[in-house]
């Protein structure tokens, strides 16, 4: 079963992606911060990434140039679903390796299109 690891400060947005994600087939971990992704990520390695921008103290473009800093981490699939629509984050986000950036509000069938794009179930 392929893991989706969902970055995301908001409970509720992370708990409705998340059953969305389940009910698919995929087995769902989340984590609040950045940072917890970072030290989940040092234990285990999801299968893909959808993380937010705006959080606590690292943001997601933060996460992201971490990941891509190691090379355990480099290559994971990478989606930002965050609520910052202008151009220059949209391409920030790009520019740093970030496979998909989707801003809120979302349709939830372009997130899942997007993630079976980028990591089909199993």
């Amino acid at each position: 079963m392929k893991t989706i690891l969902i970055v995301e400060d908001e409970d509720e947005l992370s708990n409705v992606v998340g059953s969305v994600l389940e009910d698919q087939g995929y087995s769902v971990h989340t984590s609040g911060s950045a940072e917890d992704a970072l030290q989940y990520c040092a234990g285990s390695r999801p299968d893909l990434i959808i993380c937010d921008v705006k959080m606590g103290v690292m943001d997601g473009f933060e996460l992201l140039e971490h990941l891509k800093a190691v090379e355990a981490t480099r290559t994971l699939p990478f989606v930002f679903l965050t609520a910052f629509d202008d151009s220059r984050s949209k391409k920030k986000g790009l520019e740093l390796g970030a496979d998909a950036y989707i801003t809120k509000p979302f349709d939830l069938d372009d997130l899942l299109q997007t993630v079976t794009r980028l990591q089909p179930p199993s």
